[in-house]
């Protein structure tokens, strides 16, 4: 198992993810300052972002519709790491790129990329 979000499962022999990107911003406020450098104030606590990519070849194109049904449902899910780290995510964006067409129209690769946002602290 690469990972767990709420009940879907993405694992090597299924529906394998080839990057795992966390980005984690630290929210300030500019004060401009006449003649003199800037100065800046923190206004919050970080906010961390999740992006999952990878992609999908002939047999396992319909290897998400079950996530997508989840991500539909619009409400915090866990996500849980094989290294037994946790935490709530938001799905905000599936984005499904489609390429490699044959003559007939049909597709033999699908790419795909997933945004999460985390939500609450960590378990």
């Amino acid at each position: 198992m690469l990972c767990l979000i709420g009940d879907f499962e993405f694992d090597i022999s299924k529906t394998s993810y080839d990057t795992f990107t966390t980005t984690i911003e630290y929210p300030f406020v500019t004060f401009s300052r006449i003649g003199d450098y800037d100065t800046y104030q923190s206004v919050g606590k970080s906010e961390q972002k999740d992006s999952i990519s990878g992609i999908l070849i002939v047999k396992s194109m319909r290897a998400l519709d079950d996530f997508e049904k989840l991500a539909a449902k619009k409400e915090p899910l866990t996500i849980a790491f094989s290294t037994g780290e946790a935490y709530r995510i938001l799905i905000f964006t599936i984005k499904k790129t489609k390429n490699l067409f044959l003559k007939d129209g049909s597709f033999l690769k699908q790419s795909y990329s997933i945004e999460l946002v985390k939500v609450g602290g960590v378990w």
